[in-house]
């Protein structure tokens, strides 16, 4: 009986247990296939149970739009391409939450001898969905032979690779991973067209939900993620075990065992990216992909990417700032959440969260490690660092409130009391109801402690009060619930800029004026609040945080709107040990001893302690300078690492001598350009330019008044161009201008004005030769050209037109 009760009791608890799971689901974008692996194991070992979800996965059904199957809550969650991008662009409020291949797997196959090159497409069949249609990967690669959509006959994608094999069409849109292999068993000849090929190379398989989704169901929609990608680790560490469960499960395409483990292994290699993580989704790299589907003409809105791509940072380190409440939660949300809008938006493997902590609060988040960070006040800092050793990393610059371009790194105190008060001076406050911030705010209490001990007054001459935040003390004063308070020195104007407050209504007692310092003040000034980072936190991950603060505009929204002036580097807190030893205050509140006495007593053991003292201090000092000079060494390489990394860069696309756009990278933009031209019907004119006699100058003044002469040519004709033509140099003396929506005669006053420019143009050497030169153009206008470099041969024989008639002009 008791056995029985017992299973019964199981039972329900297992039941009641099941019943607990949350009913989600995934909608693919294909059939059932290793492609999508992770999220069956997920289900099938039982990850999604441990989030506590009840996960079906929804297999790709073709009278099915997956955006518009999760914008209208049909599935929770989808997996989609970068055409979400547009999606986004259009109004479609769907969010990018990773990106499980980091490498595109998609590619066009055919089978067809006939088509050889990618330009063979060209009114050929395509088997391909809508989806892969707008896929930039696809699209760009046919933008790069300047092929548009339009150019090919689409047909609908069959998913039945026969069509391929037996002619019905010419190509057929597949993966990398699947018919390959079974072209190969087949023995069947075929020809890969992969957009990595032609330099496209982005994102695949974007696991997605919509922004109603993420806002109504955060932790649930992290759970789910989290749950996917250890779904997805296990099923590439274990890729024979995952695809026999694929085998005898989720096999609707009735693919072989061997097949099925053959696409793990070559989707593994397209999974993991440099930092061997699954799922990481970079800012930058879709903003190149939003630049290219731009210069497609499928974007013509801006997107907003923080709220688009991983807003929560599932896929980043979860880095949290403490940040001192001094004016209550909603307000130091209000106020500091734009500087994690800012942080989030520059620094790609962290995800920045403000979290509010009220001052009796301080001790035990830092005992516990709550946070990574801290900004809390001075005097805060000052202890806290004594007690946890928590160091500073940067100092905050504030902003003057009614001076908006000013900014400082110090702080003060006010002190006040209602406009019909009797108490006139800092004196008369003795007998007085005092309302302070808190025992240990340095803005809020200390700073007026030591202005009241300055003038004979201790505490005891008052009755102290602390109100925790301080607005809280102003309202107490103008209440009537004390006779005078004290707050930091910019919060009476942050109060009036609220309209929280009639400054008319207060009185300030001990006024002080500094030119230098824009707020009401009745103390001294202090260094402003540093940011710290706690003891557990790596310095790499500091210095990032540091120097994205440092580099923060004053100007910036993110700055503007909380605020601040932006960060400098940390101060100097000496001025703030001092106060605390003249009040002593912690950590200075235990001093008292006769040091006389001591010494007299232990005068043998001193001395001797200041020896060995003495002597370690002169080897930390040797190690210090030691490990400062390789500091130094370390620094000065990193940096110069850095530099040359930026110059490789650069050097990758512009003319290392002149600094326009290299040959290589030219051909590539005015091929697009081409490309987009002849799709939207509009004019586009192109400038073969070339240096009159150039070799002459080389001769008779040497390589290097050649060098600087190139220098002036190029820097003239770029003061002239437009931000949307392009210029470069594609030989020695040669160069290429390409104009977009330019006529004829437009072109021909631009070529005028070129020769007129470079007419007026002279170089003096080091000699004092005075160095003239002219320059010869040649133009050609896109009519019926089949390509760009026909368009461009044009120019290149009227450019030889206009040197072979005398030089100094232009022919067309």
């Amino acid at each position: 009986m008791n056995l029985l009760i017992k299973s019964i009791l199981l039972l329900s608890i297992f039941l009641s247990l099941c019943g607990a799971n949350e009913k989600v689901s995934i909608q693919l974008q294909w059939l059932h296939q290793f492609q999508f692996a992770g999220f069956y194991i997920a289900k099938e070992r039982g990850l999604y149970t441990e989030a506590g979800l009840d996960v079906t996965i929804k297999e790709f059904d073709f009278n099915i739009n997956v955006v518009d199957d999760v914008i209208t809550q049909k599935s929770e969650y989808g997996v989609g391409r970068s055409s979400l991008l547009i999606d986004r662009s259009n109004g479609h409020s769907v969010i990018a939450l990773g990106a499980v291949f980091q490498h595109s797997p998609s590619v066009l196959i055919s089978t067809n001898k006939e088509i050889k090159t990618l330009k063979d497409l060209k009114n050929k069949r395509v088997m391909i969905t809508s989806g892969e249609a707008s896929s930039v990967t696809i699209t760009s690669m046919l933008l790069s032979e300047s092929l548009f959509i339009e150019d090919i006959e689409i047909q609908p994608h069959s998913s039945n690779l026969d069509d391929l094999i037996q002619g019905k069409t010419d190509v057929m849109a597949c993966y990398l991973s699947n018919e390959p292999y079974t072209l190969d068993k087949a023995k069947i000849p075929y020809r890969i067209f992969s957009p990595k090929d032609y330099g496209f190379d982005f994102y695949e398989d974007i696991i997605f939900t919509s922004d109603k989704q993420l806002q109504t169901y955060p932790e649930r929609t992290k759970r789910f993620y989290e749950a996917s990608i250890k779904g997805w680790e296990w099923a590439f560490e274990n890729i024979e075990e995952t695809a026999q469960i694929i085998f005898n499960k989720y096999n609707s395409q009735n693919k072989s065992l061997d097949s099925l483990v053959y696409e793990g292994q070559v989707l593994k290699q397209l999974a993991l990216g440099k930092n061997k993580k699954i799922g990481f989704i970079s800012t930058n790299q879709m903003k190149k992909i939003a630049d290219i589907y731009k210069l497609a003409g499928f974007l013509k809105v801006p997107l907003d990417f923080a709220t688009f791509i991983d807003p929560l940072g599932f896929n980043k380190t979860q880095l949290k700032i403490g940040v001192l409440a001094n004016r209550g939660n909603d307000k130091t949300l209000k106020r500091w959440e734009p500087l994690a809008t800012y942080l989030n938006g520059v620094l790609e493997n962290y995800h920045i969260s403000i979290v509010p902590i009220h001052f009796n609060n301080l001790q035990k988040s830092l005992k516990r490690e709550e946070v990574d960070f801290l900004l809390a006040n001075t005097m805060n800092y000052v202890q806290l660092e004594n007690k946890y050793g928590i160091s500073r990393i940067v100092t905050l610059k504030s902003r003057g409130v009614e001076i908006e371009h000013h900014v400082h790194n110090y702080f003060g105190g006010v002190i006040f009391t209602k406009r019909d008060s009797h108490i006139d001076s800092i004196n008369a406050i003795k007998g007085s109801t005092f309302a302070a911030v808190n025992e240990n705010s340095f803005g809020g209490w200390v700073m007026a402690y030591e202005l009241l001990h300055d003038n004979g007054l201790d505490r005891d001459d008052i009755e102290l009060t602390f109100y925790n935040t301080h607005d809280d003390v102003v309202y107490a004063v103008l209440n009537g619930k004390a006779d005078v308070g004290t707050v930091r020195s910019d919060t009476l104007e942050n109060m009036l800029g609220e309209k929280h407050l009639d400054l008319k209504k207060l009185r300030i007692l001990n006024p002080q004026k500094n030119r230098n310092f824009p707020h009401i003040l009745s103390t001294k000034l202090y260094p402003e609040w540093p940011l710290s980072k706690l003891q557990h936190v790596e310095d790499t991950i500091a210095s990032e945080v540091m120097i994205a603060l440092v580099k923060m505009q004053k100007d910036s929204k993110e700055a503007i709107k909380a605020n601040i002036g932006g960060w400098t580097v940390p101060l100097d807190y000496s001025s703030v040990h001092r106060v605390l030893k003249k009040l002593k205050l912690a950590p200075y509140d235990n001093l008292e001893f006769s040091v006389f006495d001591i010494f007299k007593k232990y005068a043998f053991w001193i001395y001797a302690l200041l020896l060995v003292l003495t002597v370690g201090f002169l080897q930390y000092i040797h190690i210090k300078k030691i490990n400062r000079d390789l500091d130094k060494k370390v620094n000065e390489r990193t940096h110069s690492l850095s530099k040359a990394n930026e110059k490789l860069k650069e050097l990758a696309h512009k003319d290392a001598l002149t600094g326009i756009y290299s040959r290589g990278h030219f051909i590539v933009l005015a091929k697009q350009f081409f490309s987009i031209a002849k799709r939207n019907h509009s004019q586009l004119q192109v400038l073969s330019l070339d240096i009159d006699h150039f070799k002459l100058v080389n001769d008779n003044y040497g390589h290097h008044v050649g060098d600087e002469i190139l220098k002036l040519f190029c820097n003239t004709i770029t003061s002239l161009i437009r931000d949307s033509n392009i210029f470069g140099r594609i030989g020695g003396e040669e160069f290429v201008i390409c104009l977009q929506n330019t006529n004829r005669e437009g072109a021909i006053v631009f070529s005028e004005k070129i020769l007129k420019e470079i007419r007026n143009l002279s170089y003096i050497d080091n000699v004092g030769n005075i160095v003239k030169f002219t320059v010869s153009i040649g133009l050609a206008e896109l009519v019926e050209h089949k390509n760009f470099t026909m368009l461009l041969d044009e120019s290149d024989k009227a450019l030889y037109r206009a040197k072979n008639s005398g030089r100094d002009k232009v022919n067309y």
